[in-house]
């Protein structure tokens, strides 16, 4: 037994050849695809037709051979396009018609059943597996929507869900089909707040896209091409903070050129239309402090009670810009540099510490000991520092307030936009990503799509960004 078991342990393990080629095994690759697709083409088409025939059959109440008692008085989802009957009993199959249909991966002929009236008309009726003069199923247009979600371009998602028997969809097909969220833009932008948050942060992102000029040229290779221009935009972002639970979403945006009083009037304006006032629950408002939307605020009305408190994180940013270059006899240009880094980063922490005192007194304790401390060797940073200083605190009556109401609301969600921060790599990204947008619509459903995705509006929780927005264009 011994014996046996290092005999067996001595033989050598058999070693498999490989019998084909690389062009041989290359060549029933695609022998197999073809098969493969033919059966797949088959298949699609046997169900697909199916699907219409039972569709066809429950509008009708009767299997194929049998006639209908014109008796019968009962309406259905189809009419006669002559004598506008609804009646089944009145219809009976035609015959079909050819047609196609582009499915996930596949373009598939049909034949589509037709009806016609007792009173010789046709009858027009609607199918669910496509909508009338659709080319497209349902499910590969939910699929455009959801690849555009993920930040692709045009040309992109066109390779990406190019049927194995055909080539892509025209770009024009498939923007067709992503535009049609802006009608949940739409109502995005005018219907009522779901949720009136007690702090919201109001800023400006700009990012830059590429805009037709409507010229045409002829490129190297001698192709007909668009000339576009790089045009710089706007994006007013309102920011809705629940300040005891911590959560953060997109209330509304505005698109424009740049911060003007406007542009901000219009978007706080709807937003108050909407329902963002202090009589629902509004207290705060956190900015950057910029003269335009200072202005606006002035002329739209949120309510008595509501207070502006200037962003912290933008005060500390002018002073590391405030801070003077301190030259040193004998020091290089990149000495020199560092030096001033390092003393940017010195003033500007002795700067934060006064925001981390414990209450009011104790923050202008600090603030007075930074002025004697840097005003003679920063005169620019201090006066930075000092000027608007008391709109910095507002934060601690609304803070004081919200304690009186018996609710803890922290620090770190009233006095600055940073929250902000982070969806403006967002946006940023998505822009880097399409790089050319054709319509103003176009941007806007981009913006959507990419803050519903990121789970920057407001949904149910732990529900389907995609489901959501299927939903609702349905509802739509």
């Amino acid at each position: 037994m011994t014996g046996s078991v290092a005999q067996r342990k001595g033989r050598h393990k058999h070693r498999k050849v490989d019998r084909l080629t690389g062009a041989e095994r290359k060549a029933r690759l695609i022998q197999r695809r073809q098969a493969w697709l033919g059966q797949w083409l088959a298949l699609a088409k046997t169900f697909v037709e199916g699907l219409l025939g039972r569709e066809v059959q429950d509008i009708l109440g009767r299997s194929a051979g049998k006639w209908g008692d014109r008796a019968e008085q009962v309406a259905v989802g189809a009419s006669c396009n002559e004598c506008q009957r609804k009646w089944r009993s009145w219809f009976r199959r035609n015959g079909t018609y050819p047609r196609t249909l582009v499915l996930e991966g596949l373009v598939v002929g049909l034949l589509v059943p037709r009806l016609r009236c007792a009173c010789g008309g046709t009858v027009d009726l609607t199918f669910s597996v496509f909508a009338p003069y659709e080319r497209i199923s349902p499910e590969l247009a939910e699929r455009l929507r959801e690849v555009l979600g993920l930040g692709m371009t045009l040309g992109q998602v066109g390779a990406l869900t190019a049927p194995a028997n055909g080539g892509p969809l025209a770009k024009s097909t498939i923007n067709a089909r992503v535009l049609e969220v802006a009608r949940l833009v739409n109502a995005f932008h005018q219907g009522a707040l779901a949720q009136v948050p007690g702090v919201v942060l109001l800023d400006g992102i700009y990012v830059t896209v590429m805009e037709p000029t409507g010229e045409r040229f002829v490129d190297a290779r001698g192709r007909s091409q668009a000339r576009v221009r790089r045009q710089k935009l706007c994006l007013l972002v309102a920011y809705g903070v629940d300040p005891t639970s911590g959560q953060w979403w997109v209330l509304d945006w505005e698109r424009a050129k740049q911060e003007d009083r406007e542009s901000w009037e219009r978007l706080l304006e709807r937003l108050r239309q909407r329902g963002l006032t202090a009589e629902k629950g509004l207290r705060l408002i956190v900015s950057d402090g910029g003269d335009g939307l200072a202005a606006a605020l002035e002329l739209v009305n949120l309510g008595a009670g509501v207070k502006h408190q200037l962003c912290v994180f933008h005060k500390l940013r002018n002073i590391w810009r405030a801070v003077k270059r301190v030259l040193v006899e004998g020091q290089s240009a990149k000495e020199a540099k560092e030096a001033r880094r390092q003393r940017r980063r010195d003033v500007v922490k002795a700067a934060a510490a006064i925001y981390q005192g414990a209450d009011r007194a104790e923050i202008l304790r600090r603030r007075d000991d930074f002025v004697t401390k840097w005003a003679e060797s920063e005169p620019e940073a201090v006066a930075t520092l000092l000027r608007d200083f008391d709109q910095t605190l507002v934060y601690l009556e609304v803070q004081a307030a919200a304690a009186l109401r018996g609710e803890c609301w922290e620090a770190r969600y009233l006095r600055t936009t940073s929250g902000l921060e982070r969806l403006n790599r967002r946006l940023r990204e998505m822009v880097r990503r399409v790089v050319l947008l054709h319509s103003a619509a176009g941007l806007e459903v981009r913006v959507y799509l990419t803050l519903l995705r990121a789970g920057e509006l407001l949904i149910p929780k732990g529900a389907d960004w995609l489901q959501v927005m299927e939903n609702d264009l349905a509802a739509a």
